[in-house]
């Protein structure tokens, strides 16, 4: 899949090239950046072109409305999209009446933590995307910062429902996040700033100026770099 900028929007410039061909190999892929560098940006633009799982969400004009500066190539039959804050049952901006708050989710996560509710939501998209998924069609499946809040444990099990699409539903899968350790099964992360596969560690040194360094059997100790 490719996504160029057709004209200037938002931090784009027009004539900007985004390739995520490499999915083809990795199946799956965590995109990575600064706030504000584009990521959900880019993706919001690409979901208002193709959206095969209709949310309820107010936001799905702008999405359309962002269609006109990008310019896709790209050979999937399906593509999904969850937006944790734009498709979130709790916020009563995607619920049109008091049932349809109900129905998203809204009501029942009302006591929970910012995590648990995620997970809430993820669920409840995933039951409803699953039926729909066919094989023998070529799927995309795109998050976007779904992990936001969640433990250790969680990442764990949403690191499994990636792998779970992968494996038993042969998609490929977009995990947009600040968090390059998410996808273990990948020791590659998209860096999108700079538009380039890197190794997650690699990412950190980067952005944080210190590395991890091992020494034989001791505890690893965080240095910083010359």
């Amino acid at each position: 899949m490719k996504i160029k900028i057709k004209k200037d929007f938002r931090n784009f410039k027009a004539g900007d090239e985004f390739d995520f061909s490499f999915i083809e190999e990795l199946k799956s892929v965590c995109i990575v950046g600064e706030n504000g560098c584009g990521k959900s940006s880019l993706f919001h633009a690409l979901r208002g072109l193709k959206n095969d799982l209709r949310t309820e969400s107010l936001f799905e004009n702008d999405f359309r409305k962002l269609v006109e500066n990008i310019e896709v190539e790209h050979t999937y039959n399906k593509i999904y999209y969850f937006d944790n804050v734009k498709d979130n049952g709790s916020d009563m901006m995607v619920a049109y009446d008091a049932s349809n708050y109900l129905e998203s989710g809204g009501f029942y996560t009302r006591h929970k933590s910012h995590g648990e509710s995620s997970l809430i939501y993820l669920s409840m998209f995933l039951e409803k995307l699953f039926p729909k998924i066919n094989k023998e069609e070529r799927t995309l499946v795109v998050l976007d910062e779904v992990d936001n809040g969640f433990s250790i444990k969680n990442m764990a099990l949403y690191n499994n429902i990636v792998m779970k699409l992968i494996a038993q539903y042969n998609c490929h899968v977009v995990v947009i996040s600040h968090n390059p350790f998410l996808m273990h099964q990948n020791l590659l992360v998209y860096d999108f700033s700079k538009k380039e596969l890197i190794r997650s560690v690699t990412f950190i040194n980067q952005q944080t100026g210190y590395e991890l360094s091992y020494k034989g059997e001791e505890e690893p100790k965080v240095k910083k770099k010359k």
